[in-house]
């Protein structure tokens, strides 16, 4: 009799779960308003492509596989958003686990009724089925895509600041209430998270702070302040699929809050 033995394409097994890692990251990122760089999505995705090949060359008890599993999409999460908080962290590697769990199922119930899925893996992957997978993630992702920009165009923005040499993208809360300006230009202020500022930006005391300071008051219901601001070299506004805008106003920083309900800062509606 002749041992029953089973033959894993390594290319195609990694190019399926490398799309699927990226389609899953680029949903889970839209949910939680979690934005980042193309190569850092496909870096992760790429880690999640060869993390496909451990259950295949070594044989663990599910109560260590498991955690492992977690351990990994953690690692996913972190490579393709990087780390904020633990809170944030928690949020999106849940969102990612569920969002894979979700397009797992779908795929495998689809190969199932056409009996190429049996006891856990793809019994056959032709060419043919593989476009099919890219055909079908491409145009969920493009719908998502459309959605997604609707929900940011009306409730968040994201804009990217040229701080001497480098540049920082932060994700804002449109506020319609935001009517800070500055005194002396009358320009709009960016109401913006110290926490997500480069050093020494986020020190807006400091001695070694590279930009003129200007003192930006301003009146709440609960009594009138100020915040530290400054006028970046370079303000640009960033939306999917569409051309920079440069836009001229003011950064204010706040040094009290860490997250605006988890994003960086509040925008100006006017300023849209």
């Amino acid at each position: 009799m002749y041992a029953e033995t089973t033959v894993i394409y390594s290319d195609v097994l990694f190019l399926i779960n490398f799309s699927l890692d990226y389609l899953c990251l680029f949903i889970a990122g839209r949910i939680l308003n979690r934005f980042s760089k193309v190569w850092r999505i496909v870096a992760a995705a790429a880690f999640g492509g060869l993390y496909s090949f451990l259950p295949y060359t070594l044989v663990t008890e599910t109560y260590i596989s498991l955690p492992l599993h977690i351990l990994s999409a953690f690692v996913i999460c972190m490579i393709a958003f990087g780390y904020k908080s633990h809170k944030q962290a928690i949020f999106l590697t849940l969102t990612f686990i569920v969002t894979s769990a979700l397009f797992g199922g779908l795929i495998s119930g689809i190969f199932s009724l056409s009996d190429q899925y049996s006891d856990g893996a793809y019994t056959e992957m032709s060419a043919a089925s593989f476009c099919v997978i890219c055909v079908m993630s491409a145009i969920i992702v493009f719908s998502y895509s459309l959605i997604c920009g609707k929900r940011i165009h009306t409730r968040s923005a994201r804009i990217r600041i040229t701080l001497g040499n480098e540049k920082s993208e932060l994700n804002l809360l449109c506020d319609s209430g935001n009517l800070v300006t500055e005194p002396f230009s009358a320009l709009p202020v960016i109401i913006v998270s110290a926490a997500c500022l480069p050093y020494p930006y986020d020190m807006p005391e400091s001695e070694v702070f590279p930009l003129p300071i200007r003192i930006i008051p301003f009146t709440t219901s609960a009594g009138g302040s100020c915040f530290f601001g400054f006028r970046p070299s370079k303000i640009e506004l960033l939306g999917i699929a569409k051309k920079p805008k440069s836009i001229d106003a003011f950064i204010g920083i706040d040094t009290q809050n860490k997250s605006y309900s988890g994003y960086d800062g509040l925008i100006p509606t006017s300023i849209l």
